[in-house]
């Protein structure tokens, strides 16, 4: 049954809680999509769903000019918990349960502990958020992002075309910002300007390079600039993933400020080349420009390897056994060591 969104209120945490219950997995992302349509339905917001099984969303055809152009959120639907598969094909739910502004969530059956989910599904709560709040608006919600961004790589070219500026939610905690993206800057200075000061009110402060999401492949493929940002998850990928209920409504609010100040027009994107692979960390500390380019070879590399292991059904603590003897075989690992010591 979908939860009705309480639009008096910025942050609905009922409405948080019933997104995060909803079990989903690469692959395997129905239980998810449905809830999407579902949604779009009730609030009679226009979807489409292409071959692939990605979700678009358009709302607020009606007010737009042929000289305006569309904010755009994105998401993905998918997570890693795979041992939650048997709760997807039963159409089961996950048990949320809070304490002190947190939420971890458990298996309905064995009661164990198991990953909530937040990466991403923090990011499609506040997509659906920022749709019920917002007059115009489109919203990507991708499938297979864990797997390498499999969903994105085939996004809808006729969906971006009137899109002015993207922003995804899907980093940890709600002071996160992805600057490069595995060697892809998405966002040139320019728009990085003129959005910091509404970032920074917003407590996000921390511009960082990191391993790949969906805008990745958006800013690739199209012209306009992204932006990817911290949605209040923890410990993603683990049993022990949870939530903070305080920083998805702080990360709404920034969405929400961020639409509001850029409006409906379009910031066209001035590229740079490509560069290297980053990890999942924060090299603010060194010049972009300075990084080498075999990185880029990295990349490629390590998700094939990944898509590679998928297939043959390896676990994820294997997959990350394997790509941790991969990095450190080309001295990425050593070379993180060495510069935090």
């Amino acid at each position: 049954m979908l939860y009705i969104c309480n639009k008096s209120n910025i942050m609905d945490k009922l409405f948080l809680k019933e997104v995060l219950s909803i079990p989903t997995i690469s692959k395997e992302e129905d239980l998810m999509r449905d809830y999407i349509v579902a949604f779009a339905i009730n609030n009679n917001i226009s979807y489409k769903i292409d071959n692939k099984g990605n979700v678009y969303l358009t709302k607020g055809s009606e007010k737009m000019t042929q000289a305006e152009y569309y904010p755009c959120v994105v998401s993905h639907i998918d997570t890693v918990h795979f041992n939650q598969k048997e709760l997807v094909e039963n159409n089961e739910r996950l048990v949320i349960f809070e304490k002190d502004d947190r939420l971890t969530a458990y298996h309905p059956t064995t009661g164990e502990e198991t990953g909530i989910g937040g990466d991403d599904k923090c990011g499609v709560f506040i997509c659906l958020s920022l749709l019920e709040r917002l007059d115009v608006l489109k919203a990507a919600f991708f499938v297979e992002e864990e797997i390498g961004m499999l969903g994105s790589k085939e996004a809808l070219p006729e969906f971006f075309e009137n899109v002015g500026y993207a922003i995804q939610f899907d980093a940890p905690s709600a002071n996160w910002i992805t600057e490069v993206c595995s060697g892809v800057k998405i966002l040139d200075e320019g728009f990085k300007k003129k959005v910091t000061p509404i970032l920074k009110k917003g407590g996000y402060t921390n511009f960082s390079n990191d391993p790949f999401t969906d805008v990745n492949q958006l800013a690739q493929k199209f012209d306009f600039n992204c932006l990817n940002l911290g949605c209040g998850y923890y410990q993603q990928h683990s049993v022990k993933e949870y939530v903070i209920i305080e920083e998805v409504k702080k990360s709404l609010i920034v969405g929400i400020n961020l639409i509001d100040y850029l409006g409906n027009k379009e910031y066209i994107h001035i590229k740079e080349p490509k560069k290297d692979l980053l990890l999942e960390m924060n090299y603010k500390d060194i010049p972009y420009e300075s990084y080498t380019d075999h990185y880029d070879e990295y990349a490629e590399e390590i998700v094939d390897a990944v898509l590679k292991m998928d297939e043959k059904g390896y676990g994820s603590d294997e997959i990350k056994i394997e790509i941790s003897e991969l990095l450190y075989s080309k001295d990425i690992l050593k070379y993180e060591y060495n510069e935090t010591k």
